[in-house]
């Protein structure tokens, strides 16, 4: 378990070896400072992202406020542990004078059952708003009523757990992200053609797979000139992702597009280039850096993306602000913005 928090001035000062009021007659750039003792607590305060606290209320009456993040770490899908903490980390310089500190738990996605002990463990110390990212449904039910127990605030985090209305949900319309995708794959095929949909395994334990999926095949039925070709479900390992794309490459002569739902967008790149197949059309979902170069290149068509350090930022914003303020939203359901990244806007991402 990680703590992620703020330096306080008093800890500055005394790694800097300069006092507190120096340091806050270089904030208010008042008094009599020499410049090179101005350069040093510059570049501390630079160094350790310290902020002016907006609300000196909290700390004059020594508030504190600490939010448990219970998450998962992936080797299919690593970018999400490190988008998501940039997220928050980005909240703990903004709330981080304000008394906000943050728990940190991150558990292998294949054993999900170390998050319920860590979020036993973190109840254990007093925490009772949680931001949570699972990835198996049965677990986080059982985490979501022991919660609910305890009367703690919740925001579940890229995933969401429906009949839990009580908690906040920061992330995608996964069926609208499936019909996006339709959409886009449609207007690439004017002229029609089959479509590859493979699915990961993880769809079995992973509901908004299915959703996005169910979004992609109702759209996509505007477009009659394209064809889908069976789904296959299941796929997990590179190897077996990288035969079925080949072997459906050999098989099926009007291929024309592929719509990735096995998350494994640079395997199927790869298949696409060794095959030499580029001009089948390929749109999957998130950007990481193992892909960047097969979209700069156009093997494939378009990414649709979700920031997840902005999600993680809000999440933590919404828990923070009901803490400390006392601002309770209405709106349960906060969806983040779709965006859509192709080889002539890549550069800005």
């Amino acid at each position: 378990m990680e703590e992620l928090s703020r330096m306080t001035l008093e800890e500055i000062s005394k790694e800097i070896g300069i006092s507190r009021t120096t340091i806050y007659k270089v904030l208010k750039n008042k008094g009599n400072v020499s410049e090179r003792t101005r350069r040093i607590v510059n570049e501390a305060l630079e160094k350790y992202h310290y902020v002016q606290n907006r609300n000196a209320r909290n700390l004059a009456m020594n508030r504190h406020y600490t939010i448990g993040y219970v998450g998962f770490k992936s080797k299919s899908a690593n970018y999400f542990s490190t988008e998501v903490g940039n997220g928050l980390k980005r909240a703990v310089k903004e709330f981080g004078d304000d008394g906000l500190t943050l728990m940190i738990s991150e558990f292998d996605v294949e054993k999900p059952e170390e998050q319920l002990s860590a979020v036993e463990e973190m109840l254990e110390q007093g925490i009772t708003s949680f931001i949570l990212a699972y990835s198996y449904y049965e677990v986080i039910q059982k985490i979501l009523n022991r919660l609910k127990e305890k009367e703690c605030l919740v925001v579940l985090l890229s995933r969401d757990a429906k009949e839990y209305e009580e908690n906040y949900y920061v992330g995608v319309d996964y069926y609208r992200s499936g019909r996006l995708a339709a959409e886009l794959l449609g207007k690439m095929l004017p002229r029609g053609g089959r479509v590859f949909i493979p699915v990961t395994q993880e769809y079995t334990t992973n509901h908004d797979i299915l959703d996005r999926l169910q979004g992609f095949l109702d759209k996509i039925e505007e477009f009659p000139e394209v064809r889908l070709l069976p789904v296959v479900y299941g796929l997990m390992e590179e190897q077996e992702i990288y035969q079925q794309i080949t072997g459906c490459i050999t098989k099926e002569e009007e291929l024309a597009g592929i719509f990735d739902l096995t998350y494994r967008l640079d395997v199927i790149s790869r298949a696409l280039k060794d095959s030499g197949r580029k001009d089948i059309k390929l749109v999957g979902f998130d950007l990481f850096e193992e892909i960047r170069s097969y979209v700069e290149d156009s093997t494939i068509d378009a990414v649709i993306y979700q920031d997840l350090r902005e999600q993680a930022y809000i999440a933590v914003k919404i828990l923070f602000d009901e803490m400390c303020y006392g601002k309770r939203r209405e709106e349960k359901k906060r969806y983040a913005k779709l965006e859509v990244i192709m080889q002539e806007n890549i550069k800005y991402f």
